[in-house]
């Protein structure tokens, strides 16, 4: 028996970017596989290579389109209007319906008008988190507006930096509305943390917490002493941690509690120009990493992170790595795991500075450590979770099928 549709929309290349929405694309995608037929829609340029295969592009709104959602959709988050067209709209609406979908997957809210004339399909709407919720924190602070974004729409991206505060605030209302509007119009919502599921419950559509699924390395040598950082740093947030870091060296430099020998290895994609603005004697680039297995056991992984929301990866993988982890208490967010007992939690980057120092020449409490962060891994983002995902977006499908029957 054939398996349903799933039509896909995506708002990224999911095999040529290595952001982490990116990763978490790969894993929705793996999971609609145990239980539907995908068709993926990609919104931007394709690769150019074979890591287009099975995809279908459509393009970003063009400026006029853009300056129309401007005046047409002014009550939705700005977000959506670099994605959204009446002709990209239509051309969802005529794919669903060409292929038969049973549900239609939305990657994040700022796909979301595209698929209004699509009916009957489920809709299955993937929050990742509450952007509300980010842009609220991020007013008053050194925030990269754009993020990801910046690269793809580079003039709105200058505009925006202009107007941080006031455009953050505004864009906290909108995405806030949508995010309580949506909740009323989808059948399954997702979210990657589980707290955020449990603050949107009880409003509309079905819930869900679907977190980032990651197997633990086994056989890992023993925690070493390196300081690792890890992100791919032309993502704002990534940045903007790297410079507390270096706060903190020239805190600890200047306390005379930063050992000689103490460098932190930043290890992920980054602007050319970015490891000028480091002093070099603490800082080492290492650049992309193609198989994170060569971190394997490598030391202690930093994550101080102080904004933001959702689940950070760069804990995950530190975790399935076998290294101990230090963060803040932001880095532990939307996370399961146990303060000081999985990872340790210090009060700000400073402290987690601190705290890995300390940490690097500890080994048995390294390994216990690991050996913990490991065991959380496989209680909370075991890989075999997926088929729940699954599950839960067919159960989704099919609500939206018999809905339909009895109208």
């Amino acid at each position: 028996m054939s398996r349903p549709v799933l039509l896909m929309l995506l708002s990224r290349h999911p095999h040529a970017e290595s952001s982490g929405r990116a990763s978490m694309i790969r894993q929705r995608i793996a999971q609609a596989k145990l239980k539907f037929e995908p068709r993926m829609i990609v919104f931007g340029a394709p690769a150019g290579d074979d890591r287009d295969a099975g995809l279908a592009f459509l393009p970003l709104a063009s400026p006029v389109s853009i300056g129309l959602n401007a005046l047409r959709h002014a009550g939705l988050p700005l977000q959506t209007w670099l994605y959204h067209s009446a002709a990209a709209r239509r051309e969802v609406a005529r794919l669903a319906a060409e292929s038969g979908a049973a549900a239609v997957y939305i990657d994040m809210l700022r796909l979301a008008p595209l698929a209004a004339d699509v009916r009957g399909p489920a809709l299955i709407v993937d929050y990742d988190d509450l952007l509300s919720e980010r842009y609220a924190q991020a007013v008053g602070k050194d925030y990269e507006v754009m993020g990801f974004l910046a690269r793809r729409v580079g003039p709105l991206a200058g505009f925006a930096r202009a107007l941080a505060r006031p455009l953050l605030r505004a864009e906290s209302a909108r995405c806030a509305r949508y995010e309580r509007d949506m909740l009323g119009r989808a059948d399954l919502v997702l979210f990657t943390s589980p707290r955020e599921a449990d603050l949107m419950r009880g409003r509309g559509a079905e819930v869900m917490a679907a977190p980032p699924l990651i197997a633990a390395r086994r056989d890992t040598p023993a925690p070493g002493e390196r300081l690792i950082f890890l992100g791919n740093m032309r993502y704002a947030e990534n940045v903007v941690m790297l410079r507390a870091l270096a706060d903190a060296v020239r805190a600890l430099d200047a306390a005379g509690a930063m050992p000689n020998d103490a460098v932190i290895e930043a290890v992920g994609e980054h602007a050319p120009d970015l490891p000028a603005a480091f002093d070099a004697r603490r800082f080492r680039f290492l650049g992309r990493v193609d198989d994170l297995a060569t971190l394997a056991g490598a030391g202690v992984f930093l994550a101080p992170v102080t904004g933001g929301s959702g689940v950070k990866l760069k804990v995950l993988d530190g975790m399935a790595l076998g290294c101990p982890v230090v963060g803040t208490e932001k880095a532990r967010e939307g996370l399961a795991a146990r303060a000081n007992r999985d990872l340790l939690v210090a009060a700000d980057p400073e402290d987690v500075l601190r705290a890995a120092l300390a940490l690097r020449f500890r080994p048995a409490l390294k390994q216990m450590l690991a050996r913990r962060g490991r065991a959380y891994l496989e209680r909370a983002h075991a890989p075999a979770i997926g088929e729940t995902v699954a599950d839960a977006m067919l159960a989704a499908a099919a609500r939206a099928k018999a809905r339909q029957e009895t109208l």
